[in-house]
């Protein structure tokens, strides 16, 4: 009943979301789940049986990355994703605009992750009476931050599937079709 009436009265609510870059959003997801998972004794939960599955759909294709024996590739993995439609990849590599409902639902506070983060989790927990220095104090500790390859594995023809897959997402949420480079 709750969300029914979050949809049917979206003015009665502050609804707010934080948001990430779409090109460090995919590679993250690559490098976390797939990479990391690779060289850990055992792949995530959530991704122990997907990355079989993957595996097939590489080795089906012609694509590198169905050899266990080395990480997924990154290519491949945007392949992958541009094979399936929106609203029904994982929601870690699904855009924004889709994970987020954001077609249909209002928000009034979108926060950028790069820039936004601590002042965005200030201005709501502190609504909620949560102390506003705590909350900085914590957000400038994080405990689950996604770390980035050594090298950058995007190159401009990437970076334009990139975009492609994700423009709603670069054009809703602010972020620069060229701010790959940077990554």
């Amino acid at each position: 009943g709750d969300y029914l009436h979050v949809f049917n009265h979206p003015t009665e609510y502050d609804l707010r979301c934080f948001v990430r870059n779409p090109y460090a959003r995919v590679l993250s997801a690559w490098n976390d789940k797939l990479v990391k998972g690779f060289h850990a004794p055992r792949y995530p939960r959530s991704m122990r049986r997907f990355v079989p599955q993957l595996r097939r759909w590489a080795a089906d294709q012609g694509l590198p990355g169905g050899d266990e024996s080395e990480p997924f590739p990154f290519a491949s993995f945007i392949q992958f994703i541009e094979s399936q439609p929106e609203g029904a990849r994982n929601q870690h590599w699904d855009t924004q605009t889709s994970v987020l409902l954001a077609r249909h639902i209002p928000y009034r506070h979108t926060y950028q992750m790069e820039t936004e983060f601590a002042d965005g989790m200030v201005d709501t927990l502190s609504r909620l009476g949560i102390d506003a220095e705590w909350i900085r104090q914590k957000v400038a500790r994080p405990t689950n931050a996604s770390g980035k390859p050594a090298e950058s594995v995007y190159n401009e023809e990437l970076a334009q599937r990139v975009y492609a897959i994700y423009a709603e997402d670069f054009t809703r949420f602010g972020y620069s079709p060229d701010s790959w480079t940077d990554l």
